[in-house]
């Protein structure tokens, strides 16, 4: 996987796609609506009320994907981490496992870690991570010491370094469609402005996620014209986004970032899915699997997987 450090990792990881700069419903371009594929069940659904418009402005301002993120911050779980870093060959090189439990009392988290265990070159010095991929996953999934909701989170306070990397990341994971601030790409990320929307064939089907949940689920792909020719022009090549059909919460996501350039490059596929516990959503898997390569820094080839678990509710 290539690609500029600050996006990179998945959120991881963690932190994934389908929004955009906010619009009111009236501005729609009603052409790109028109240009939206809708199969024969949603159809059906649009004679009986359903608004291609307004379902495009909801894809564009969901807030529900990144508030599941947000409701880890005050609830217990248990996350298992198993992450594979790889040459250029793709022989194993570095192998991390870890099982860390938080503990929250719905305002204030601590951390436990029950197992961890590394193989190959995973660690340099002082048992820090060699690779940006696992500086990355610590920074967004461990806590170190206490972390109490509204005090010194630093949220508001101006980005750098790792901080603007993470809050860029953030924009591809929970915001997709929106302009980043990275260097050669910003403008590709806003896909469903005209001057990129061109590139891309959009969809709303009716599937059921994990056989329980009746869904639509909104697709943005790049056409096939444009994926040999012109393909340094879009860098989101698929963006797949379940919602659910009675609340319109997002409860899974995948998609697949790829950019060639002279200064940085990166191909990096994820997968995220969310569980309901209560009232509330909480993700419950991530799979990232990518490479990313940029000047002076060699290569990471990486494949890991986040599982949350054992849930307990503040």
């Amino acid at each position: 996987m290539n690609f500029y450090p600050s996006i990179l990792i998945p959120i991881f990881i963690l932190i994934s796609l389908t929004g955009i700069q906010a619009q009111d419903k009236d501005s729609i371009d009603w052409d790109f609506a028109a240009s939206v594929t809708l199969d024969s069940f949603v159809v059906v659904a649009q004679k009986k009320g359903f608004d291609v418009g307004e379902f495009i402005t909801m894809v564009k301002e969901d807030k529900t994907f990144y508030k599941a993120f947000k409701n880890l911050r005050t609830a217990t779980y248990q996350m298992e981490t198993e992450m594979t870093m790889f040459n250029t060959k793709d022989k194993e090189i570095a192998a991390y496992k870890s099982t860390i439990r938080q503990l929250s009392d719905g305002t204030c988290r601590t951390m436990e870690k029950d197992k961890e265990e590394s193989s190959g070159k995973f660690y340099k010095r002082r048992k820090k991570p060699k690779y940006y991929t696992a500086k990355m996953h610590r920074r967004l999934f461990y806590t170190q010491g206490e972390k109490c909701e509204g005090k010194g989170n630093g949220e508001n306070r101006p980005k750098k370094g790792m901080e603007k990397h993470v809050a860029e990341l953030k924009k591809l994971i929970f915001n997709p469609g929106q302009k980043a601030d990275i260097p050669f790409i910003g403008d590709k990320t806003a896909i469903f402005e005209e001057d990129m929307a061109k590139y891309y064939d959009f969809s709303v089907s009716n599937e059921m996620y994990q056989g329980q949940r009746d869904c639509y689920v909104f697709k943005a792909e790049v056409k096939d014209e444009f994926k040999t020719k012109k393909k340094k022009k879009t860098v989101i090549k698929y963006l797949e986004t379940y919602f659910d059909k009675e609340t319109f919460q997002v409860v899974a996501r995948n998609y697949t970032l790829q950019h060639n350039g002279t200064a940085f490059q990166f191909d990096i596929s994820m997968k995220i899915r969310l569980t309901q516990y209560k009232d509330k959503y909480y993700p419950i898997f991530i799979e990232y699997d990518g490479w990313w390569d940029v000047p002076a820094k060699r290569p990471e080839i990486s494949l890991f997987t986040l599982d949350f678990e054992n849930f307990v509710l503040d």
